[in-house]
């Protein structure tokens, strides 16, 4: 993938995959429709190569991202706003279940839209000043980018209300300790180098363990059932049965690192 430029994202290629950068430090990196559509061409590039990390961030160090742009919802019709939305929210459930590892590198504060995009990542590092918010309910509005699922799939849904029905603000300590965010750096490391040994930690394994692990979770409730424990078998014997998974078996009873295909 060659380097590719617009006024709003940037997407910077790596060996592996690629750091999508919004840039629009100016307005605290707010999602717009050409950010919409860059990420689903940049999703669209990397699952076609078989490439397997997307790093997520933005320009600056106040904001990873404040939420939609308001100043362009204003200009649209009632019907492009809901377009948008539709757009966003099925962007971010793609994201959410691409073969892909995802790591949002919050780098700032991280409102509405902008945590809906992080919360759909697998994975969110972010700095220690960050706080995050979904403060809809203050505009008489209610997250529309699949935010009233993945918050309350990440940290249950008492913790989701209290957060979506007050639009209170949350550190990073807090939002750590109740699962919303994955790992807070220390004062002096950078965020994005983070997230990117994150992501490589996890892809260097079997593409699919990962994806088996990945179904399974998704599937799981709130309490152990016998069709999630079912679930569970089902995606075992598929793996089992793989090469990765002699691979590994192999590399560990040889006392060497194993060779992975994907």
């Amino acid at each position: 993938m060659n380097e590719s430029r617009a006024n709003d994202f940037r997407i910077d290629p790596l060996p592996d995959g690629a750091v999508f950068r919004l840039t629009r430090p100016a307005k605290l990196n707010a999602i717009t429709r050409p950010i919409l559509l860059g990420l689903a061409a940049c999703l669209d590039d990397l699952e076609a190569r078989g490439m397997r990390l997307l790093v997520i961030t933005g320009e600056g160090d106040r904001a990873f991202c404040a939420g939609t742009d308001l100043a362009e919802t204003q200009e649209m019709s009632a019907a492009a706003r809901l377009d948008k939305s539709a757009m966003a929210r099925d962007l971010f459930a793609r994201l959410s279940r691409s073969s892909l590892i995802s790591v949002a590198a919050v780098n700032g504060l991280a409102f509405g839209g902008g945590l809906e995009l992080a919360m759909a990542c697998t994975f969110r590092v972010a700095a220690p000043h960050v706080s995050v918010s979904l403060p809809e309910i203050k505009l008489g509005l209610l997250p529309a980018y699949g935010g009233t699922q993945f918050l309350a799939a990440l940290v249950g849904s008492a913790r989701a209300l209290d957060l979506m029905l007050t639009g209170r603000r949350v550190g990073a300590e807090e939002a750590l300790t109740m699962g919303l965010l994955s790992r807070v750096v220390a004062p002096e490391e950078d965020v994005l180098a983070r997230a990117l040994a994150l992501g490589r930690e996890v892809t260097q394994f079997s593409g699919q363990a990962i994806d088996g692990i990945r179904r399974c979770v998704a599937g799981a409730g709130a309490q152990v059932t016998d069709a999630g424990l079912a679930a569970e078998d089902r995606v075992v014997r598929e793996v089992f049965v793989t090469e990765n998974a002699r691979e590994g078996v192999a590399a560990f009873l040889e006392k060497r690192a194993p060779v992975f295909r994907s």
